[in-house]
């Protein structure tokens, strides 16, 4: 029994001082106190796309205040041609920013469906010949259920019809150019001519029917518009989903894979914008979007500058707005020109330091996405596709406090504060003759959250350990007491 006393003893005694040693992260809910600090620091780093540096203007503005033009601790990068491709080409579209059809196509599907079918539908046969037969195949990828999809027909049937057009102005151009009669063919071959003569082929493919081709070929989300060149799949279409949009990444495409002197494609995003511009302000805005495009499908440096603005500025802590937009005292800012799409590589609240020094800890109990919530924008790519539009963040900030229990009873001089943010985004429409601006508009919460790391007191740890020789002793006594009456013999008696 002593024996077993004494390993008892010896591994409570362990395990009561492996929990004194150790902590751990409890949660508390208080009233933020602003008493010791009115104002906090907003860190940002914001590639404006298309607004040169020249033009970029940071405000700041809040209940108790407001700043123009703020240029201390702020530094603004020239960005060059290189750069704003690169930037648009990697357009994180997994937001819901999306245009999902075309508002420039009012028909319907059926209506668009009068004089037959523009886009084609292909079959489990015709798909892998039209990939052998056409050098440039489009496919849209769908199913019979997906909204999306049947939001996306007219669009679609919209875009094919822009296709067929074009394509019937190249043959009429050439049939000219040769002195031929029309007359001389028939519906049937001048109709071969025109598919021949298409600078794509826009086709439209049902999972729904052949799932097994739609396997083999990776779709994993309906819609899904791929182009294959040669046969062979080159990238798929993420972008907004109108017409303008799709014959310019069509163009973007043809020119990576064609010699200069055989684009087609140019004369696609020309009947698109005769197709698609609604006012006389669209045609002008398309016309100026045209010439930002080489036939390379690069951006003109002089035509399309960008400008990255980073740094800091000091904030109220009270609701306020921080704003980038155009602005010139020697100019007048066209509004129908000016595109506010801009990349946030970072933007948070307080101090940098502590952010990195709570990650870096990596405390057990710290709830899961706490880190991505310091600065939940990081990455993202807000891109207009309309005139007069531009996107408003809605922000609220929450203090958030780390530090050992007994200390945030009595002090804060030794708490890490770091702020999270719960973020909304929408995109805004402003009138005509309105500069639009990209605004982030944040709010502080009255309520701050706190982590404690809690630790056991030395007397806590004391009486423990008293508690446990104690207890122990005292079970194995009983213990053996009631082993010994078990096992003492009982007299006899003759």
């Amino acid at each position: 029994m002593s024996v077993i006393a004494m390993v008892s003893v010896s591994t409570l005694f362990l395990l009561e001082t492996k929990a004194y040693f150790s902590t751990t992260l409890g949660t508390d809910l208080s009233l933020h106190n602003n008493d010791d600090d009115q104002r906090i620091q907003l860190n940002f780093d914001i590639t404006m796309m298309d607004l040169p540096c020249e033009h970029a203007q940071v405000d700041v503005y809040s209940s108790v205040g407001f700043e123009k033009n703020v240029t201390s601790n702020i530094v603004k990068y020239p960005v060059d041609e290189d750069g704003v491709r690169q930037r648009f080409e990697a357009r994180d579209w997994h937001q819901n920013d999306v245009e999902l059809w075309d508002p420039a196509v009012p028909e319907t599907i059926n209506d668009l469906h009068v004089d037959g079918e523009d886009a084609i539908s292909l079959n489990g046969e015709s798909f892998p010949y039209a990939l052998k037969q056409f050098p440039f195949l489009f496919v849209k990828f769908y199913t019979n259920d997906c909204n999306n999809c049947k939001d996306l027909a007219p669009t679609w049937e919209a875009l094919g019809e822009v296709v067929t057009d074009t394509s019937m102005h190249i043959v009429d151009e050439y049939m000219e150019g040769k002195d031929m009669d029309s007359y001389e063919y028939s519906d049937d071959e001048y109709e071969a001519a025109v598919n021949h003569m298409a600078p794509v082929l826009v086709t439209k493919f049902s999972c729904s029917m052949y799932p097994d081709i739609c396997k083999s070929q990776g779709i994993r989300q309906y819609p899904t518009m791929r182009i294959y060149v040669d046969g062979e799949a080159k990238g798929d279409f993420n972008g907004h989903r109108t017409v303008m949009e799709l014959a310019h990444w069509l163009a973007h495409i043809e020119a990576e894979h064609r010699e200069p002197g055989e684009l087609k494609m140019q004369k696609v995003v020309e009947h698109a914008t005769e197709r698609t511009v609604r006012n006389e302000e669209e045609k002008e805005w398309n016309d100026a979007l045209a010439g930002y495009r080489s036939p390379w499908g690069s951006w003109n440096i002089t035509k399309h500058p960008g400008c990255q603005v980073t740094g800091h500025v000091l904030v109220d802590k009270a609701p306020g707005k921080f704003l980038i937009h155009a602005q010139s005292y020697g100019h007048d800012i066209a509004a129908q020109m000016t595109n506010l799409s801009h990349i946030v590589h970072h933007f948070s609240f307080g101090d940098t330091e502590a952010q990195a020094h709570i990650i870096d800890q990596g405390l057990s109990g710290m709830p899961s996405g706490f880190a991505s919530s310091l600065h939940p924008m990081d990455g993202n790519v807000y891109v207009t596709g309309e005139l007069h539009q531009a996107y408003h963040h809605h922000l609220r900030v929450i203090a958030t406090e780390f530090g050992e229990g007994n200390i945030l009873k009595w002090t804060r001089e030794r708490v890490e504060r770091v702020y999270r943010i719960l973020q909304n985004s929408q995109l805004s429409t402003y009138r005509s003759h309105i500069v639009p601006e990209a605004k982030f508009s944040y709010d502080m919460s009255p309520i701050a959250m706190s982590y404690l790391q809690e630790s056991r007191s030395w007397y806590d740890y004391l009486t423990g350990v008293l508690a446990i020789i104690g207890g122990t002793f005292t079970v194995m006594g009983m213990m053996d007491s009631g082993l010994s009456n078990l096992l003492k013999k009982k007299p006899r008696y003759y």
